[in-house]
């Protein structure tokens, strides 16, 4: 078991056996058999090694262990290695969630469904939006933007995590099983209009599963549902009008700031919903091309996605007493001075 948690963090961390061998002054031979269960570090090499992967040694010690399965990554060209820390992380994530939850009852309670007076069958992908606003009436979210879409997830029972890494700006989030519950992670390290599709999409693909008919592509179907969810029709067209020819900048920004969506999500919603015609939607896309707004769009960006439900749980479990400060501490990976502070302060 040792051997499988040092191959996890040395992955979590992106060093290869030679960089950790000689970070720790062993050979790459001798973390492979570690590694492997061949050998046994002893309790000095075991602190040296967790100095090197930045854990703490109780870290080798635990006997969970979690799978991600059903696998739906929304990512552009990665390497195995990039995936292998990426899901490394993941899972320390997750196994700690699922420690506390074992600690603390009331973190079981909630188990996502989809739910069942949905359409069932999707031939043509302008039927999303009607199964999107069905989704949204059935939720009781009305047409209002939705402002802590993590807090929503978390409250119809799907586990969201937020890791810090981007793999050099090709992950933006993954969907998974683990343990039969269902989780979303996202990176940290992008704008919040694009945390906030990536969690959107992957509810998507969570929605839409089975439903699709054999023509349609899965990828496009959830980003249309993602478009659809976050910036319904009536709303967009109280804003812009049932028909326009041409679209202001600052009315895209404006859009963009109440609804937590991207600029180039609101006028392709536009496009779907017939405010303006395709060529004119084309035209835009180009123009943001040439100005470089397809990375980075002008004024400020839409603030990060805060992911805080598993950290005010944590301190809700410590007030009731369930769990004792230290433990919270090591949870939210703080020390218990640093912990002590963020309790009294908040920051």
């Amino acid at each position: 078991m040792i051997g499988t948690r040092i191959q996890r963090a040395r992955k979590a961390a992106s060093l290869s056996l030679r960089a950790l061998g000689e970070a720790v002054g062993v050979s790459q031979t001798t973390i492979s058999k570690y590694e492997s269960e061949e050998s046994t570090p002893d309790s000095t090499m075991l602190l040296k090694l967790a100095k090197a992967l930045k854990v703490k040694t109780e870290f080798f010690f635990r006997t969970s262990e979690f799978v991600l399965e059903n696998k739906e990554y929304r990512k552009r060209t990665i390497s195995n290695i990039e995936l292998q820390s990426i899901e490394s992380k993941i899972l320390n994530l997750v196994e700690k969630r699922f420690e506390f939850e074992t600690l603390y009852p009331p973190m079981n309670d909630i188990v996502f469904e989809v739910p069942s007076d949905l359409p069932s069958d999707i031939k043509f992908l302008y039927e999303i939006d009607a199964f999107a606003n069905k989704l949204r009436e059935l939720w009781h979210l009305g047409n209002d933007p939705i402002s802590d879409l993590s807090d929503l997830l978390e409250a119809k029972g799907i586990k969201v995590f937020m890791i810090d890494d981007d793999a050099n700006n090709n992950f933006d989030g993954l969907a998974a099983l683990v343990n039969d519950y269902h989780i979303i992670v996202i990176s940290k390290n992008w704008p919040g209009d694009r945390q906030r599709f990536t969690l959107a999409h992957e509810l998507g693909h969570l929605m839409l599963d089975g439903k699709l008919a054999d023509t349609l592509d899965e990828e496009k179907a959830s980003d249309r549902f993602a478009g659809a969810f976050l910036l319904p029709e009536v709303p967009l067209k109280q804003k812009l009008g049932d028909s326009r020819k041409n679209l202001e900048i600052a009315e895209l920004s404006l859009i963009k700031k109440e609804f937590g969506v991207s600029m180039q999500v609101v006028f392709i919603r536009a496009s779907q919903i017939k405010i303006i015609d395709y060529n004119y939607s084309s035209t835009l896309w180009k123009t943001f091309k040439k100005e470089g707004w397809n990375t980075t769009e002008p004024g400020e960006q839409y603030p990060s996605e805060k992911v805080h439900y598993f950290k005010q749980m944590v301190l809700r479990s410590l007030s009731e007493e369930y769990i004792e400060e230290s433990k919270a501490a090591e949870l939210l990976d703080m020390t218990v001075n640093r912990f002590h502070k963020f309790r009294m302060t908040g920051k």
